[in-house]
């Protein structure tokens, strides 16, 4: 979109622009708190109706479980009272008869059980005699005949178990107490008891909101107490079973949430004294978020408003700012790339601030191409005429010519130490310049420029230094860079021996299996400091060179190890460090080096 035209028929300023969107998205900031606003209130109801549910998960609990424990307790009275413990010890004595034993047994269960609501039915049997039952109800019905199909064999397993715990066991929708007697003298079994106790009682007073779905499973997540006939539903049993599953015995307290597209299920888990205790509570979402429901229709009707609002405002944007600075940078890094002149042309600039950015960057790249053209080129065009020149001066056969002549005026005067100091100094010069322009020569020609600079240093320094050489003739012809033992020559005069006025330079040259080592030791010592400097040095770290011949020295043997990795691998190179009171700069190359590799690298050269 172009903005509007002024009566000069120039865009709009982008200042008014900006006003203009500024006004159309005023009420973008109200909308946007209102979402915030509602997105709190729902994720506020969401977490109280969360911990609702679990405080009424745990309020359940403690209701249902202070119950289970009064059966429990009750379940251990009939052991205080001794009723059942005498009867059994005239039965052992013969004091009574069967008859008068459960004469005795029945009408102490029908006191303590069978007029308490909270039970509808107990057994006991002796320890000796499982299958001689004595057994009350609360109705004459099926009773006995599911204890013997589906109790039975838990309590004779707890039967031949050695103590006297209370077990709480769910078996097919039903819940029993099953617990050993012992007499209260010498703690002798006598008999097993077993209750089952009343659902409806167990749940009698339990105020749950009608939207939940309650259960409640003892010691083993297997069977569980349902209540109110719930977890009908697909998936509910679904979110049961992962609930379920995610029960732990001997966790002493545990509260878990889990939740899937359709509903919400909490598991809370408790240890009490004779079992683990636990309860699974799960609602379904549209229900129990109904509330919110009209709130979020709310809250997208907003966002419908917002979007084709923020649509506007990109496209404001990019069409207006992100647009002309496009063709702004790109034009800049066109002359950057050397396209002196380059021009913003195309379309018209959608407001009056880029127009003017547009027509200064044309003239003034216009000027830049005019400042290059005359300016630049011409004082390069200087510049180079004088590099020329004094190139022609320094060639390498003027210099060499010039100290041909002066070598011969040495002669002709009789001073034979100025003609080899010039003659040393033609060697080191030629050997420098290079001019076969080769990256390999012989040891032997490294040799001779070796001798030049140890001639020239020694007629320096006199006696103050002492060099010795020790060379395997055999390798005379071993292939190395150029120029290599110079640099450390000099770094051992400067470095070394200069340091302690005075001293030995040894240049040793052998053959190590398929190695060549070139070793120059030199008088004078390394701190740690300065052999760790080295060493970064060589390893191409980013060190700082000393100022002065230092910073020359320092290249130079860099340079020394960097030119011989590369033409023969990183396995060889050089390396610098201390032995006694000596510093040692050691060379390695390979002994043998293929002339083709040498070809390769001169062709390339």
């Amino acid at each position: 979109m172009i903005l509007p035209i002024n009566k000069k028929g120039t865009p709009i300023s982008l200042k008014r622009a900006l006003l203009l969107v500024t006004v159309i998205c005023f009420t973008v900031p109200v909308i946007v708190f209102m979402v915030f606003i509602f997105s709190y209130y729902r994720n506020n109801i969401i977490r109280k109706t969360e911990t609702l549910m679990a405080e009424s998960l745990k309020n359940y609990t403690s209701f249902h479980s202070q119950k289970l424990n009064e059966a429990i307790e009750s379940s251990k009275k009939i052991s205080y009272d001794l009723v059942l413990e005498k009867a059994w010890r005239k039965l052992e004595a013969g004091e009574i008869s069967e008859a008068g034993f459960y004469k005795e047994v029945i009408g102490n269960l029908k006191s303590k059980y069978i007029n308490d609501n909270r039970f509808l039915m107990s057994v006991f049997y002796l320890s000796e005699d499982t299958d001689r039952l004595y057994y009350t109800t609360r109705e004459q019905s099926s009773y006995i005949q599911i204890y013997n199909r589906e109790v039975k064999h838990f309590a004779e397993d707890i039967t031949r178990d050695n103590n006297s715990d209370a077990h709480v066991k769910i078996i097919n929708g039903r819940i029993y107490i099953i617990r050993n007697l012992y007499t209260t003298r010498n703690y002798t079994k006598f008999g097993t008891l077993v209750v089952e106790l009343n659902k409806d009682k167990l749940f009698d007073g339990i105020n749950i909101n009608k939207d939940y779905d309650l259960g409640f499973f003892v010691d083993n997540a297997g069977e569980m107490i349902v209540y109110n006939s719930g977890f009908k539903e697909t998936g509910e049993k679904e979110l049961l079973k992962t609930l379920r599953g995610k029960f732990a015995a001997k966790n002493n307290r545990k509260m878990l949430q889990v939740e899937d597209k359709t509903y919400q299920g909490v598991l809370y888990q408790q240890k009490f004294d004779d079992y683990y205790y636990g309860a699974v509570l799960i609602a379904n979402k549209e229900v129990l978020f109904s509330e919110i429901r009209a709130l979020n229709n709310l809250v997208l009707f907003n966002i419908l408003i917002i979007v084709p609002v923020f649509i506007y405002m990109f496209y404001f944007i990019s069409h207006n700012i992100t647009k002309p600075m496009e063709r702004m940078v790109k034009a800049a890094k066109k002359i950057e790339g050397g396209e002196f002149g380059w021009q913003v042309k195309g379309e018209t600039m959608p407001n009056q601030e880029f127009t003017y950015l547009s027509d200064g960057f044309n003239k003034m790249s216009s000027e830049v191409k005019y400042l290059f053209d005359y300016a630049y080129k011409e004082q390069l065009a200087r510049k180079e005429a004088k590099i020329l020149a004094l190139q022609s001066q320094i060639n390498p056969h003027f210099l060499n010519n010039t100290l041909e002549m002066m070598n011969w005026q040495a002669r002709l005067s009789g001073d034979e130490a100025v003609s080899k100091m010039i003659e040393a100094l033609a060697v080191l010069l030629n050997q420098s310049m290079g001019r076969e322009n080769r990256k390999l020569t012989t040891l032997a020609e490294e040799l001779k420029g070796a001798d030049a600079y140890i001639y020239i240093t020694a007629m320096r320094f006199g006696d103050r230094i002492r060099f010795e050489k020790q060379i395997d003739e055999s390798l005379q012809n071993v292939q190395l860079p150029q120029l290599i033992l110079q640099p450390l020559l000099e770094n051992a005069v400067v470095h070394g021996v200069y340091t302690v006025k005075g001293g030995i330079i040894r240049l040793v040259v052998y053959r190590e299996e398929e190695r060549v080592i070139l070793k120059i030791t030199n008088t004078g010592e390394l701190s740690k400091a300065e052999e760790t400097r080295i060493k970064n040095l060589l390893e191409g770290a980013n060190t700082a060179l000393p100022e002065g011949r230092g910073r020359h020295t320092s290249l130079g043997i860099r340079n020394v190890n960097e030119r011989i990795q590369l033409i023969f691998g990183e396995s060889y190179g050089l390396s610098i460090y201390s032995e006694g009171e000596m510093v040692v700069s050691e060379v390695t190359i390979p002994c043998k080096w293929e002339r083709e590799e040498e070809k390769k690298l001169q062709a390339e050269a």
